[in-house]
This record gives C-alpha cells, sequence and structure tokens, in this order.
C-alpha cells in the first residue's frame, strides 16, 4: 500500500462516471468500458472501466486520463470535489478550452 492509500479501483472509477454524468460505452472486445465525459455537450475526456466482478481491481491509468493526481481522483470519487469544481481544474490545465464568447461569467 502507497502512503496516499489503497490504489485507485474500478469502484472508484464507478462513482467518477456518476458524479461526471459520463456516458458509457461497453467495449465489445477490449474487457473495457470507455467512459467518456462531456462539457456543454462536447466530449471532453475518456477513460476505460476493466469490466469484472471485482470491485477492487486496480485502475492506475485514472490519474493520467483525469489528469488529475491521484488524492484528486479520489476526493472526486468521494465526493468533496464536485463537477464544477472538476471544471474549474480542467480549465486551469486547459483540457477544457472555451471561446471568450461561449464563456459565461
Amino acid at each position: 500500500m502507497s502512503r496516499s492509500g489503497p490504489e485507485l479501483t474500478r469502484e472508484h472509477a464507478d462513482k467518477i462516471v456518476k458524479k461526471l454524468k459520463a456516458r458509457v460505452e461497453t467495449g465489445r472486445r477490449s474487457g473495457h468500458d470507455i467512459a467518456t465525459v462531456y462539457y456543454k455537450d462536447e466530449p471532453v475526456l475518456s477513460f476505460g472501466i476493466r469490466r469484472g466482478s471485482r470491485k477492487d481491481i486496480g485502475h492506475g491509468h485514472l490519474t493520467e486520463d483525469l489528469f488529475l493526481p491521484a488524492f484528486q481522483v479520489k476526493r472526486l470519487a468521494n465526493c468533496p470535489m464536485t463537477y464544477e469544481e472538476w471544471v474549474v481544474r480542467m480549465k486551469a490545465k486547459q483540457v477544457i478550452v472555451e471561446d471568450e464568447k461561449d464563456a459565461t461569467p
């Protein structure tokens, strides 16, 4: 176990799907479902979710896929970080880029 606690799991991924209202497509051959997160009806990012019965299956790739360090991915999964806070972080990292005319005050 690392200093930051248990690794990221499918359970974290499932919670993030719900919180970010991601659309999930079932991967037929890969053994992974693909979750796509949208902002203003535009896809922002996608991440894979390993299928299987175990919720403790590792999903270490979530840090890269969600552009967040592990502790923030856990916060996102476990409620302290809201969708709106995630959007602010993604704008700061220029994952979400809006035209000035599209930005709302």
